[in-house]
């Protein structure tokens, strides 16, 4: 695969794969829906925090904005992130 991942795109865990952009879309913004002038509308902000290793990112989606902590590694993170999204409960009105 293009990126060095042997997964072939698929892995949840590898945040250069298309199934894990999806899910972290739905993190950043609060849905499951395309914008109506499609993704290249979507503005995302990126802005670091003074917080530490230990706190997760955090996702404001009214804004789209990503609060993401200083992390020492990129395998830090990729594991912070992946435990965030994995544990997103969104906006479910059932």
């Amino acid at each position: 695969f293009a990126h060095g991942c042997s997964s072939g795109g698929r892995s949840l865990t590898c945040p250069t794969c298309p199934a894990f952009l999806v899910p972290l879309a739905v993190f950043l913004t609060g849905s499951d829906r395309i914008p109506i002038y499609g993704m290249s509308s979507l503005r995302i902000i990126i802005q670091s925090t003074p917080s530490g290793e230990q706190y997760l990112p955090v996702a404001h989606t009214c804004y789209n904005l990503l609060d993401l902590p200083k992390y020492s590694s990129k395998e830090i993170l990729s594991a912070r992130l992946v435990q965030a999204i994995d544990h997103y409960e969104g906006f479910s009105l059932a």
